[in-house]
């Protein structure tokens, strides 16, 4: 498309001529211009980049995926630990209410303190007998070491969180000790790692709270500082020991320490 313009003829006269030319160059070379970027607009990435954009977004995935998934299970045994801690104390200052100091409480069986002392306070929760707790068996972190929830006499209840608390061997004030294993939560298979699904705590009955260092000491571990190699040797190679895993996470502010010797 060409713009026309007058021009003043140089004969004189007043005469208007004609001049289209130069706006029809300017007109041609902004087409040129346009078509050159819808040409370049049409450049699209070949196979072989798209192939090698998703090759490394697959290795980046494959590197960050379990460590994100670690950090999440870390996360959720740290909430669930600190809870189940703060629950248990509760129950058992409730329960010293209505009975009195725990170490004047009458000893009982299994059965009979969670009947008692633990679901009364506990809405919502519900009765595991002894046969059925023998459906979850522990493992070592090496699994070279097992044994199911009803070893020692055991019964439980299942609070409306998820969380089976076991009661093993009853209430025997010679100990003035009080054994309570927490399992976090249940899976399909059955099977269980101290100290990574599976934590026991105490319940020390001349206090009347529970915490577990009073048993650790019986065990030679005064210090989670100066018996720390104590506490990691025996937190991974021993189902009985899950405390010394609880003692770990609880000397660490309920966080899993760095050099936590069981893979969460």
């Amino acid at each position: 498309m060409c713009w026309f313009i007058y021009a003043r003829s140089a004969r004189g006269g007043g005469n208007l001529e004609l001049a289209p030319q130069g706006f029809c160059k300017v007109e041609k070379l902004r087409k040129k211009c346009y078509i050159g970027d819808m040409k370049h607009h049409k450049t699209a990435f070949t196979l072989a980049e798209v192939l090698i954009t998703l090759g490394i977004i697959g290795v980046v995935a494959a590197i960050t995926m379990p460590m994100l998934i670690s950090n999440n299970n870390k996360k959720e045994v740290e909430t669930r630990l600190q809870r189940i801690d703060s629950v248990l104390n509760s129950v058992i200052k409730l329960a010293e209410n209505d009975y009195g100091e725990p170490q004047y409480w009458a000893d009982a069986s299994s059965q009979d303190v969670l009947k008692t002392y633990f679901m009364p306070y506990l809405p919502g929760s519900s009765f595991v007998n002894e046969s059925y707790m023998g459906n979850y068996r522990v493992y070592t972190a090496d699994g070279n070491d097992s044994f199911t929830l009803n070893s020692g006499y055991a019964s439980g209840i299942k609070l409306k969180t998820g969380e089976i608390i076991q009661i093993s061997n009853g209430l025997n004030q010679t100990s003035g000790l009080l054994q309570i294993g927490v399992l976090l939560k249940q899976n399909k298979t059955g099977k269980y790692v101290s100290g990574k699904d599976y934590f026991t705590f105490f319940m020390d009955a001349s206090k009347g709270v529970v915490d577990v260092k009073p048993w650790a000491e019986k065990w030679g571990v005064k210090s989670c500082t100066k018996d720390r190699d104590v506490l990691l040797n025996q937190c991974k190679t021993s189902t009985g020991h899950s405390a010394l895993c609880l003692m770990l996470i609880e000397c660490n502010g309920w966080k899993i320490p760095e050099d936590y010797p069981i893979r969460l």
